[in-house]
């Protein structure tokens, strides 16, 4: 997503300006920026790049070593690239070992930027700092100022982040039953409770039975799905708010406190799956044609249409991604980014060479490579029939493009060859960042929340269930905020907010 979507992130603004001062002002006593795209380009002409590089695998097989798309990519970018793959199962614990033996590549993504072991040797200077030099490469230069925020550590850009698309989630919701029902698609909170209740009693399937509900809720994690873009829709910040000045963690917020009574009215009028605590996985509840609606990524919707015709061969699901609450349209910001790379300083020594590495990711993100590396040359992974996409399904060409995506930086300049439903759904993205809300704490990091934050997390969690399936009151939740406090909340709080006062001097 380009700088001009991400000014318009809607309520971060103030935060985020006077955090690029501040990180600009850091930038510029520790090492000073590179002037220019000659410097950028520098060692351009020494022969192709000898690149290492260690990424994580998400298949059983492996990108062969003389792939004709990596041999491509290499001949576009002058370089000679030797990848180490790793199981995804696997990965941050075999990085976690390789960063403190002090044996690295040149490069490797860092999937979890903000863990401690990556904090720490950032911190001890093991890693080059990348931010000052972003702007002298012509597609370096065009990465968002939110998502840079988002992986700093202490105010400095430590990697080169891997895009994704800042504001992915939105209402994935059956269309044929709307139509059944004689309803529009919902635009207010209100509107969306109506839909929902009328999902449920109002027998969209026309079968006769009482045998839907309104919305699929299901466990991601700890996490309850759909509630933090309920929570948003409903005037809720983003994970944390600034109130005066202070960053407050949402769970302390009214309108934390809101959707969880929204929810537990859902639950108590049968409107949403009465065994939501237990389902891990609330897509499969719609891919049962049980259910109406679906709030995640809406990238989800194509499969879950898709598992529905199985069922209901005329079935039909839209995408819809502005909800009205009392602050008006809003949604949520994710990270924008899935891992990063980065660039020991144990195996690159010198600038010279840094700016190497540089040049072959800004070239990395040129269109052309990107959708090579997303799907292959045409005429061997694909073809294309009257502009309709065609992968070859030859096991060889397949393996060929295994990962591919592994190596991309920016992908704004991806084609979408999808069907009508991904399209919109890209269309919808690009929407969405107009007006997403970012999480103000994204940029900071509290050395509690890393050692205690998953347990801390879980207190608040298992109320919030609770809360919603009827076994704890408002008492109750009050003194499980006391209790997150007591446990550690409180040193969070002061340990961000510490983080912020330093970065908004």
């Amino acid at each position: 997503m380009n700088r001009r979507h991400s000014r318009k992130l809607v309520k971060a603004g103030a935060l985020l300006t006077t955090i690029a001062l501040a990180m600009t002002a850091c930038a510029g006593k520790d090492q000073p920026a590179p002037q220019g795209n000659g410097d950028a380009g520098a060692g351009a002409n020494q022969g192709p790049l000898q690149l290492t590089m260690m990424l994580p695998t998400y298949n059983p097989e492996q990108m062969p070593a003389d792939s004709s798309v990596l041999k491509t990519l290499e001949e576009k970018t002058n370089t000679k690239l030797t990848v180490s793959w790793v199981p995804s199962s696997t990965y941050t614990d075999k990085l976690s070992a390789t960063v403190a033996s002090g044996e690295l590549p040149k490069t490797f993504v860092a999937l979890e930027p903000k863990a401690s072991f990556i904090v720490n040797a950032a911190r001890t200077g093991m890693f080059w700092e990348v931010g000052p030099y972003l702007k002298s490469y012509p597609n370096l230069s065009k990465m968002s100022d939110i998502v840079l925020k988002n992986v700093s550590i202490d105010g400095k850009v430590y990697g080169v982040y891997r895009e994704r698309d800042l504001a992915r989630f939105g209402l994935m919701i059956r269309q044929d039953w709307l139509t059944n029902l004689g309803l529009q698609a919902p635009k207010t909170i209100d509107e969306l409770y109506t839909v929902l209740k009328a999902f449920a009693t109002g027998d969209p399937d026309k079968n006769g039975k009482a045998d839907t509900i309104g919305l699929a809720v299901g466990m991601q994690g700890s996490n309850i799905a759909g509630f933090k873009d309920i929570l948003v829709y409903m005037g809720g910040a983003n994970e944390w708010e600034l109130q005066d000045g202070k960053l407050v963690p949402v769970h302390m917020t009214e309108a934390y406190l809101d959707t969880m009574k929204f929810y537990k009215k859902l639950y108590d009028e049968k409107i949403i799956n009465q065994d939501f605590a237990l389902v891990q996985d609330g897509r499969a509840v719609m891919n049962k044609a049980q259910a109406g609606l679906w709030i995640d990524n809406m990238l989800d919707g194509k499969n879950i249409e898709d598992n529905i015709k199985k069922i209901v061969p005329d079935a039909k699901i839209n995408l819809l991604n502005r909800i009205a609450g009392p602050k008006g349209d809003r949604t949520r910001a994710g990270a924008g980014y899935l891992g990063m790379y980065m660039i020991p300083k144990t195996s690159v020594k010198t600038e010279a060479e840094l700016k190497q590495i540089l040049e072959y990711f800004d070239k990395v993100s040129e269109k052309d490579i990107q959708n090579l590396m997303k799907y292959g040359i045409e005429g061997k992974q694909y073809t294309l029939e009257n502009g309709t996409y065609k992968p070859n399904q030859d096991p060889k060409a397949k393996s060929e493009i295994l990962d591919g995506n592994q190596f991309m930086i920016l992908q704004n300049e991806v084609v979408n060859y999808g069907t009508e439903l991904e399209k919109l759904s890209t269309k919808l993205f690009q929407d969405n960042a107009t007006f997403a809300i970012a999480n103000p704490a994204a940029p900071f990091i509290s050395n509690t929340e890393i050692e205690k934050g998953k347990e801390l997390s879980k207190i608040i969690a298992d109320a919030t269930v609770k809360f919603i399936m009827g076994s704890v009151n408002e008492a109750d939740w009050k003194q499980t905020v006391d209790k997150w406090l007591q446990s550690g909340g409180s040193k969070i709080i002061e340990e961000f907010n510490a983080e912020y006062a330093k970065l908004a001097k």
